[in-house]
């Protein structure tokens, strides 16, 4: 995905805060602007940024919630919008943002999603948690229909899995580096333009929740790999890939 200079992805938890609107801060605007696609979760509303086009999925009922992908003037020429509500209740928003780049024609699926925490009250009203994770598993697996698109899962699930290991390690063994002296893996298997990715994850979060099983098994299904507590930077903004 040579076409785009950085993604962000970020809970705003609701965009109108109590110092304003943050699209009209300008530290807020410094941090998120270097990059040509911005992921916001639970912004409450649609969001609008100078430069950018706005992709919005907001809750039809009930508060809080919604997503929005903008994605710099620049790009849009090369992507498409799949938008859609997978669950009935609405509780789970979702934006999929298509890129085709112009020179491979290759696909890079950007797909910003919210599903609320297990301690939400609408949550527990329609105890929709296995069925917003079946309706994300369901819609991941229609768009890759190509084995060389790339797919970026970005945004809020609400799922705390500690140090658990997103894949067994030796399911994948041919990806990580060997060394040299004595052919054996490395702890390290590179992806191009991402980041060395450890075996071992050492997130700084070490809690779990009950969301946990529900994300690894999405990602053992999906062949996803959680970057947070993998790379060099254990960061909130790092995505799954």
């Amino acid at each position: 995905m040579n076409i785009v200079n950085g993604i962000i992805s970020w809970n705003v938890a609701n965009i109108h805060g109590l110092l304003g609107n943050k699209v009209e801060d300008p530290e807020f605007v410094k941090i998120i602007s270097p990059n040509d696609i911005i992921c916001l979760q639970e912004t409450g509303c649609e969001v609008s940024l100078k430069g950018y086009k706005s992709y919005s999925d907001i809750r039809k009922s009930g508060k809080g919630g919604g997503v929005t992908t903008l994605v710099r003037n620049t790009i849009v020429e090369y992507c498409s919008l799949d938008k859609c509500t997978l669950t009935a209740d609405h509780t789970m928003n979702i934006v999929i943002v298509k890129i085709t780049d112009p020179d491979s024609n290759l696909n890079t699926f950007v797909v910003n999603s919210y599903i609320p925490p297990t301690n939400s009250k609408q949550k527990n009203r329609t105890n929709c948690s296995e069925a917003n994770f079946d309706a994300l598993q369901e819609k991941i697996t229609s768009i890759k229909n190509n084995p060389s698109d790339e797919l970026l899962l970005l945004g809020d699930l609400n799922a705390r899995i500690g140090v658990a290991p997103d894949f067994h390690m030796y399911d994948r063994a041919d990806e990580f580096e060997l060394f040299p002296e004595t052919g054996r893996s490395s702890d390290f298997m590179v992806i191009p333009d991402v980041a060395p990715i450890s075996q071992n994850r050492n997130s700084q979060d070490k809690i779990t929740n009950r969301h946990k099983n529900l994300l690894l098994d999405l990602c053992g299904s999906q062949n996803l790999l959680i970057l947070n507590g993998s790379t060099d930077c254990d960061s909130a903004l790092i995505p799954l890939l």
